[in-house]
């Protein structure tokens, strides 16, 4: 009876013993536990969306991946960027200070930004508004968004891999089109326009349209996408052409009688004056003067 009572004393003295064992065990792991939260908070003083944000800014395109890791004894945001450059690149980012600490550039692997511009504008003239490197599904695209000369507006996906088109989406009418813009133009200048490009100025596109005038100068002429309006104008003081009184002299030595209309145009690559005379034997003749030189055109 006593054996047992002594058993039964040190049974219970060994779970005591045990219980505080393991209740001291469990107190160690709570606090190690603590201890590698606090760690891992230090070790992340920032978030891995500001991590990405850093990268961008030292690399314009799109995050492939993020991932923290341990270099050299520091914990790094190892951050992977396909550039608009059209190359990898790979951005250590410190997770405490947020500094870039490495950067690495790999080979050509993807289309440039520019290559992308040029092959939406192949598909849609005008004027790049904005661009945007991003993945959609499994593939990664430039998402070009272009101010038409038609006057609508146009959203072109293009593959970064091997440059195609996988969308071209056309929205409403939302400026004068280059047509337009050149009725404008000719309106304030009479002759032929030589050249247009639509761009951006000041925060405003606009038509820039190149006239060679009727008076033998060359005129450029800006006019608002928006609205229609000419903003501004300018005249190269040299002379460019022949002016169109001295076309209609030239044209009446070729044949004689009184000009009943002219316009200056292009025709083959040169631009040239198509008189139309009324002759003296009462038949309608077309002389066609250079604009640049003065002689008869064949």
């Amino acid at each position: 009876m006593s054996i047992t009572k002594v058993l039964s004393g040190a049974a219970l003295g060994t779970i005591i013993s045990i219980s505080s064992l393991s209740s001291a065990h469990a107190a160690v792991i709570h606090k190690d536990d603590t201890t590698a939260k606090v760690e891992t908070k230090q070790q992340a003083s920032i978030t891995v969306a500001k991590a990405k944000k850093v990268a961008l800014t030292k690399c314009k395109g799109a995050v492939q991946t993020a991932q923290m890791k341990k270099v050299n004894g520091a914990y790094v945001y190892v951050v992977n960027v396909l550039g608009e450059d059209g190359k990898q690149h790979t951005i250590n980012v410190n997770c405490d200070s947020g500094k870039v600490v490495k950067h690495e550039t790999h080979k050509q692997a993807f289309i440039t930004k520019t290559k992308a511009h040029k092959i939406a504008l192949n598909k849609c003239k005008g004027a790049v508004q904005s661009t945007e490197l991003k993945k959609e599904g499994s593939v990664y695209i430039y998402v070009v968004k272009v101010l038409g000369e038609d006057g609508k507006a146009h959203t072109i996906k293009v593959n970064c891999d091997n440059g195609k088109v996988v969308k071209h989406e056309t929205h409403k009418q939302a400026f004068i089109t280059k047509a337009k813009a050149h009725s404008i133009a000719l309106n304030k200048c009479k002759g032929a326009v030589k050249s247009s490009e639509l761009k951006k100025e000041n925060g405003v596109y606009i038509y820039i349209v190149n006239v060679l005038g009727e008076d033998g100068k060359a005129h450029t002429i800006k006019v608002n996408c928006d609205n229609g309006k000419v903003i501004k104008q300018e005249t190269v003081k040299t002379k460019a052409a022949i002016a169109k009184t001295k076309a209609h002299k030239i044209a009446l030595n070729k044949c004689k009688g009184s000009v009943k209309s002219s316009t200056l145009t292009k025709e083959n690559g040169k631009f040239v004056y198509v008189v139309k005379i009324t002759a003296q034997n009462h038949t309608e003749q077309t002389v066609k003067v250079n604009a640049e030189n003065g002689s008869i055109c064949k």
